[in-house]
């Protein structure tokens, strides 16, 4: 290896679908591509993946059981997954760990101490709403200032870490605008399922609590009346997905119940997502709280108009209200059944707000923000030259 070429592994649960996941593979490509070697390490095992790892990236998976319940047990597990974890670091002799997810970045910093690499930890949502197991609350708030960076991507989240685990390296690094997403199994074309007719309004995401599906379908109850020529389609999400008391089947069941069953379809994991964003009329983001949602901003880059819940934290750093999209302040499902409404209703602010949209890319371009990834990395920023 090269004084110039470094070693970087990516440390990630799963590569399921899911935001952190497509950033995490996007990260690997690109970093890959200038020409560094790349590490992805998954607890999964790579039978379960959504998403491809790009030819020249490697794989590791720590594999170890989970079936102890007992805290003697799970303690146990994760010290031999920290030691697994270590031995992958010396393997490949990593310049660099990136933690995606709490979990994982709290083994980083335990599985990396002592070694002469640099360790980043990574916030991917708002973590004031997510309840942590109260053991690795605690072991996130003790160990991420022995990191090296930590990562936030907004100002909200940023502050958070400076203030409750007393983080005094952190770095603000939001999603990239990834253009001209490439297509991969499975392909669902808007056309099979709808008929050029209809209009669509459009949400994406697997977890039917964090993104408000079930406040999205309450509110599309409300007006779906007065709006016959339009649709709900929301990929992403299975039937099967439980989170928080709420599952995929149960949108599907409200839907029924108001009337909704043959107007609320939920297509599944999908691989050519940009035919979906471009068939959409309206983009809807209904979470109750985020990171910074890559769905916005890809529907944005598409140029469609969006409506989204100023929820904690992302679409207000995203959207200039007005503008180039909707912030709905009042987060209950009156206020979001009302802005769907306004723009379902008028066609010109649709039309002005989806020919503005796309200025978002120029404020999230990918070089640029893989740049900020490189300078936390340690890494050059550019392509090497061999």
């Amino acid at each position: 290896m090269s004084s110039s070429r470094k070693c970087v592994c990516l440390f990630i649960g799963t590569l399921k679908a899911g935001g952190a996941e497509r950033v995490t593979v996007w990260l690997a490509s690109e970093l890959n591509k200038r020409g560094h070697d790349v590490v992805v390490l998954t607890h999964s095992e790579p039978g379960t993946d959504f998403f491809n790892l790009p030819d020249g990236v490697k794989r590791e998976t720590v594999g170890l059981d989970e079936g102890r319940n007992s805290l003697p047990g799970k303690l146990i597990i994760n010290i031999r997954r920290c030691l697994q974890v270590r031995r992958v670091l010396r393997r490949h002799r990593a310049t660099a760990i990136l933690a995606m997810m709490p979990h994982e970045s709290v083994m980083a910093v335990v599985s990396a101490f002592g070694m002469p690499l640099r360790v980043v930890v990574s916030e991917r949502n708002a973590p004031w709403h997510r309840q942590q197991d109260k053991i690795w609350s605690a072991l996130r708030r003790i160990v991420y200032r022995f990191s090296d960076v930590q990562v936030a991507q907004t100002q909200p989240i940023a502050d958070w870490l400076r203030r409750e685990t007393g983080s005094r390296s952190v770095s603000i690094i939001p999603n990239a605008v990834q253009p001209n997403l490439p297509s991969a199994p499975p392909i669902v074309c808007p056309a099979q399922i709808l008929p050029p007719e209809r209009k669509l309004l459009l949400a994406v995401g697997t977890k039917p609590y964090q993104k408000g599906f079930d406040l999205l379908v309450a509110a599309f109850a409300r007006i779906a009346d007065n709006h016959p020529e339009w649709d709900l389609a929301i990929p992403g999400l299975l039937p099967s997905r439980l989170e928080e008391g709420i599952s995929g089947q149960d949108i599907l069941d409200e839907a029924a119940r108001s009337g909704l069953a043959e107007r609320v379809i939920l297509p599944g994991h999908l691989g050519n997502m940009p035919d979906w964003y471009a068939a959409a009329d309206l983009f809807v983001l209904s979470s109750r709280f985020e990171g910074f949602p890559n769905v916005l901003v890809e529907a944005m880059g598409a140029g469609r108009a969006c409506v989204a819940f100023d929820c904690d934290t992302g679409p207000a750093e995203i959207i200039q209200n007005e503008l180039d999209g909707i912030l709905v302040r009042d987060l209950t499902v009156e206020g979001l059944a009302a802005a769907m409404t306004r723009v379902m209703n008028d066609e010109e602010l649709r039309l002005r707000l989806a020919a503005a949209a796309p200025q978002v890319s120029k404020r999230y371009a990918p070089g640029n923000v893989l740049d900020a990834w490189c300078r936390v990395l340690g890494l050059p920023e550019g392509e090497l030259l061999e």
